[in-house]
């Protein structure tokens, strides 16, 4: 049961990866490991850019990105 359990969360974590981006506005959005590896910085910026001004109705003036 144990392994069951520890192979079920591996394969979920597997499918449905994200990292938070947080808005000027203060709300969080998980954006897909999948689309960000996809594609540029530089589009993954610009649409983050949009993001938030869907969300906060304001551009920022860059994204920070924190990459361990």
């Amino acid at each position: 049961m144990k392994k069951l359990f520890v192979i079920g969360a591996v394969a979920i974590g597997s499918i449905a990866s994200a990292f938070p981006f947080r808005t000027s506005c203060g709300m969080v959005f998980q954006i897909s490991n999948d689309y960000a590896a996809s594609v540029t910085r530089a589009t993954l910026t610009h649409t983050l850019k949009q993001l938030n001004y869907s969300a906060c109705g304001t551009v920022p003036s860059a994204i920070t990105f924190y990459t361990s």
